[in-house]
């Protein structure tokens, strides 16, 4: 017969599992972050990571994000609502010239399959905003069916803007390797890198500590006694919190280019009519 104590051992295995599978995914991560961190050190001693200026580019565009979406009309909970959310995305670096503390450094255009770029919060939401309720009202019929409303978002790094390029060095131009893009980023990658690594070692320690700390409580005789049981109920919100933090971690160490540009149109006054 199945005691409440070994019930109770039963359900510390299978929380300590459960604990151990989300740290491992952490730490996975980690060595992922510090890897590509000591690539982009290694690089910016070379020379091939460089952060400067744009001073030249095509038609003003430096590179280029682009996300598909589909918008769907949300009427509940609030007014009238799109919400966006991202499919199949793309880059593209056009090239010009970075003006850097060292002088002047030219970028190759590289095509889209050698391309990557990372783009910051803000230009994000500026290229999937609304701009004013007529372009609300001209997505909202196709938003209220079920197919949902299509569309491309384009984030654009433009001349002007402060950028990091990282790629391969031919005397005074950078360009994509022959097994790695050419990388266009908004934000300082090693800097990134850097506080993204703390968030996981932050996570790492005090999920291990606290996972420790429940089970120590749980544990403290008598079995099923008040401490017990409090620490048993510890354990239970140990359990439930997590896997969603887990989740969030996850996605929050997600490289930018990664990063969902989804967003949430709403209207400035009710929608007069709804198409069905």
């Amino acid at each position: 017969m199945l005691t409440k104590e070994i019930m109770g051992l039963f359900a510390l295995g299978v929380l300590w599992l459960n604990g151990a599978l989300v740290l491992a995914v952490a730490w996975k991560q980690l060595r992922a972050i510090g890897a590509l961190r000591k690539m982009f050190a290694a690089s910016k001693a070379r020379g091939e990571l460089v952060e400067g200026e744009v001073a030249e580019a095509d038609a003003g565009v430096f590179a280029r994000r682009h996300v598909a979406q589909t918008g769907r009309a949300v009427t509940t909970r609030g007014p009238s609502r799109i919400l966006f959310t991202d499919g199949p995305q793309s880059f593209e670096v056009h090239g010009g010239a970075l003006d850097t503390g060292d002088g002047r450094v030219t970028v190759d255009a590289a095509p889209i399959a050698a391309s990557e770029v990372w783009t910051d919060d803000a230009r994000s939401r500026e290229a999937a905003g609304c701009s004013s309720d007529g372009e609300f009202d001209a997505a909202w019929t196709d938003a209220s069916r079920f197919k949902g409303h299509t569309r491309e978002v384009e984030v654009e790094v433009r001349r002007g803007d402060r950028v990091w390029v990282h790629g391969k060095r031919r005397d005074d131009a950078l360009g994509p390797w022959d097994d790695r893009p050419l990388l266009v980023s908004m934000v300082d990658p090693i800097a990134w890198c850097a506080g993204r690594a703390r968030l996981l070692v932050f996570f790492l320690v005090g999920g291990a500590l606290s996972l420790a700390l429940v089970t120590a409580i749980a544990l403290v005789p008598p079995p099923f006694g008040t401490l017990s049981t409090v620490g048993g109920g510890l354990c239970l919100a140990w359990f439930l919190a997590i896997q969603p933090l887990g989740t969030a971690v996850r996605d929050a160490v997600r490289t930018p280019a990664r990063q969902p540009v989804g967003v949430e149109w709403q209207r400035s006054r009710a929608v007069p009519s709804r198409a069905t």
